[in-house]
């Protein structure tokens, strides 16, 4: 997802592009990723900021690029956010080696990975923010937008079907901590009623955006 905000191009969050062996459910997926990106006027050169929610393979998939059998960052000019947990995470956990060695090792050798303590809720570009959502993964964290009175929530993967907002206690198969991921998920659903806020999805059918009632409904809006 791609937000421009005074003068900053940021992404968030990059999708699935890899080979995946051991997750067949994205191997060889053939992703028109860089092909959407020019069809919405976006230059990978422009981009100033690419902010991860958390480090799962369809998430940080076009991090970087393949040039002659090298992986590069697909956005050279961009600073590129994670939670130094997710990444300690990461690179401990055997069964992310090769997600670590093409989507996050190629920004640490260019020098353009930061990482951050996402429990310090850090601010980006004046209006974006990190709140703290674990479960899903380790350090999993959605992206407040506060701006001119308005707000809006990235949830990353706090939620991976809408009928979750009725059922806020169903899980992915794909969290790790699942408590914990049904406690984020009714305190996202508590925000975002509170602050009458549109909510980006990143998994949803239909419609990636929408509200959300104060008893949990949600109401899609047309993309």
């Amino acid at each position: 997802m791609q937000v421009a905000i005074y003068g900053d191009l940021i992404i968030i969050d990059t999708g699935n592009g890899r080979n995946r062996d051991n997750k067949p459910l994205f191997h060889q997926l053939n992703t028109p990723y860089a092909a959407n990106l020019a069809q919405a006027g976006v230059d990978p050169a422009e981009v100033t900021l690419v902010l991860m929610t958390h480090i799962h393979t369809d998430h940080v998939g076009w991090n970087t690029h393949q040039r002659d059998g090298e992986w590069l960052p697909m956005f050279p000019n961009a600073r590129y956010i994670c939670s130094a947990r997710e990444l300690a995470h990461c690179q401990q956990n055997p069964a992310a080696q090769e997600l670590y060695r093409d989507s996050i090792l190629p920004l640490i050798g260019s020098g353009q990975l930061e990482t951050i303590n996402v429990q310090d809720s850090p601010l980006f570009a004046g209006v974006l923010r990190y709140l703290s959502t674990p479960g899903h993964s380790v350090d999993h964290a959605s992206i407040v937008l506060e701006s001119a009175g308005e707000s809006a929530i990235f949830a990353g993967d706090v939620m991976h079907n809408a009928i979750q907002f009725q059922y806020p206690y169903w899980n992915s198969l794909f969290c790790e901590d699942k408590a914990l991921a049904v406690t984020s998920r009714q305190r996202v659903v508590d925000w975002c009623a509170q602050h009458q806020a549109i909510w980006f999805s990143t998994h949803f059918n239909g419609s990636a955006c929408g509200r959300v009632t104060r008893d949990g409904q949600w109401i899609p809006l047309e993309n």
